[in-house]
């Protein structure tokens, strides 16, 4: 098959499989080599129906699905018994699925593979049209893979044979006025709550940490403790402001750019504006372009003078600067995450110092904001836990800070069960509230589907007061500054015209959402039809007991030797 121009459909890039993989239930895959005879490796094959599935049928669905994963991530997933089960369960479940879809007469054209690709967003210019260079691109992206062309075009015939099925066997689902007003109401209908937070900020007590106590805290969480490695670097920053200085432009470079760039100033009926009329923007875009190609090269330049083999005499890198126009800095010891002061790079700046070491001092240019910087290596530091004696001011204070954030929650438990006991005597939140002394904040009305209402904890919230009735009281929630629980003070729900106004979006929504479940109960009613049997390679995972939400992950601080010293 060809795309245009006689281009062969080789292969895939990761994200263009997201345009098809509607249905399919995400799995962890990997390489699969079958060790011992025949006998042992059929011996290992799920069942349909009691026999063992055709050998060359799943091998060839589990090749598909690590072809697949190959795109999506760009290497070879790690090897393991649980990877294998993963692989394992998605590929009967393809093999089941495939031979559903040849006995409902689903069949796919290569004509059908090559409109797939070429409606894929990221292989589409400005204008929405297929670029075949934007194509090849990724083509040779995959080649590097070892993907074969046989692979991809199954991959995609597959694709658009498993969505087919789906959705055939989805078509019968629909909407109802009913569903969709259920639906749509208590997601946006706007809610008012008045809330109290604990914050252990606030927390006044005094609170003793004895040395006994210090220490058992920081032999349970040494961890906790531990100083990440630094680095040190000099380095040099080439800018595009001063390359921009040495550049001058002639009119008629502006228009030659202007010829091959037309499509990046076009008017609103998608035709390229004037010359005369977007000639500044031009101009500015074409200084920018050789600019960043002027910096580039004189950091490219330096780095190359940096190079030295083995055994020679190191590069001086401050004679170097000094020959190129630019002046050396130094940073202080900075850790992978830290800011380094003075440097406008972002993480690849200390991504790159951390790869540079004696043997190999000397970076190769990293972009930053305004340009390339090219670094050399000074010194190091390697991560550590510090001893008790260094750490025990830190340990002391983060034992005060657990202890305060367990007495505020604490406290916040014991205040919300109190206004919980006076709201059954018939008092109101205000009052019961007044009477405790606590103040109580009213947020604005806000929706369940909102991005970020202006309330603490907001998400749970936003969860949490879909399932409750008008004038009620939540449980206290536990945040990571301290707590809160809230009265539901009202509720409003939608106008018809925004249910009017929603209706197309949201009913596509609700409609995929019963679709996949439809499908979804299909697949495993025919799993359970076909019993489809597969006999797991690695034990059950043992769950842990879920932590509350917003407690801090260390162990709990040690309880005070002398009462009164945490609690309120």
């Amino acid at each position: 098959m060809f795309i245009t121009h006689g281009e062969r459909i080789r292969k895939y890039a990761p994200w263009i499989l997201a345009g098809v993989l509607l249905l399919l239930l995400p799995g962890f895959v990997l390489l699969f080599s079958p060790t011992g005879s025949i006998k042992e490796a059929r011996a290992g094959l799920p069942t349909i129906g009691g026999k063992p599935v055709n050998q060359a049928e799943f091998q060839q669905a589990k090749n598909i699905i690590l072809a697949r994963e190959l795109m999506s991530t760009g290497h070879q997933p790690t090897r393991s018994l649980e990877f294998e089960d993963e692989l394992n369960i998605q590929a009967i479940q393809d093999v089941l699925l495939l031979r559903k879809a040849r006995e409902f007469g689903i069949h796919v054209t290569d004509e059908d593979v090559v409109r797939q690709i070429r409606v894929q967003p990221y292989f589409l210019n400005q204008q929405r049209q297929f670029d075949p260079e934007r194509f090849q691109r990724y083509t040779i992206y995959l080649n590097n893979l070892g993907l074969s062309e046989s692979q991809f075009e199954e991959i995609i015939r597959q694709e658009i044979t498993l969505m087919r099925l789906r959705a055939l066997v989805a078509a019968p689902v629909n909407v109802t006025p009913l569903e969709l007003k259920l639906n749509y109401t208590p997601l946006h209908e706007q809610t008012t709550i008045n809330y109290v937070a604990f914050d252990a900020a606030d927390y006044n007590q005094p609170i003793n940490v004895t040395d006994d106590e210090a220490k058992a805290y920081y032999e349970q969480n040494k961890e906790a403790f531990r100083k990440p490695a630094e680095v040190k670097v000099r380095y040099v920053y080439f800018t595009l402001s001063d390359a921009r200085k040495s550049i001058t432009v002639t009119d008629d470079d502006v228009a030659e750019y202007y010829a091959h760039n037309k499509d990046k100033h076009l008017d609103a009926d998608k035709n390229p504006k004037p010359l005369a009329e977007v000639k500044d923007q031009v101009k500015k875009e074409l200084i920018d372009l050789r600019a960043e190609r002027l910096a580039g090269d004189r950091a490219t330049g330096f780095s190359v003078k940096l190079v030295y083999e083995p055994g020679t005499a190191r590069p001086d890198f401050a004679k170097l600067a000094a020959e190129a126009g630019v002046t050396p800095k130094e940073t202080g010891f900075f850790n992978l995450h830290d800011s380094v002061p003075g440097v406008e790079a972002g993480p690849d700046f200390n991504q790159a110092a951390f790869s540079l070491n004696p043997e190999y001092p000397f970076s190769d240019p990293v972009r930053g904001e305004d340009g390339y910087y090219v670094m050399e290596y000074l010194d190091s530091k390697p991560s550590e836990v510090p001893p008790f004696d260094e750490a025990k001011q830190q340990v002391i204070e983060r034992v005060k800070r657990q202890r305060a954030y367990e007495a505020v929650v604490k406290q916040g438990r014991e205040m919300q069960d109190k206004v919980k006991q006076a709201a059954a005597h018939g008092k109101s939140f205000a009052a019961a509230c007044s009477e405790l002394h606590l103040k109580v904040k009213t947020s604005p009305p806000f929706t369940a589907i909102e991005e970020s209402p202006d309330v603490p904890a907001a998400r749970t919230i936003q969860e949490v007061v879909l399932g409750m009735p008008t004038n009620s009281l939540s449980d206290f929630i536990p945040t990571a500054e301290g707590g809160l629980f809230f009265h539901l003070q009202d509720r409003h729900p939608p106008s018809p015209e925004e249910l009017a106004k929603d209706k197309p979006q949201f009913e596509a929504r609700l409609l995929e959402r019963d679709r996949q479940a439809l499908f979804n109960d299909w697949v495993n009613m025919l799993i359970r039809q076909e019993r489809v049997e597969y006999k797991r390679k690695a034990p059950p995972a043992r769950q842990q007991a879920p932590t509350e939400e917003g407690q801090p992950a260390e162990q709990s601080a040690p309880s005070p030797s002398q009462p009164g010293t945490s609690d309120q």
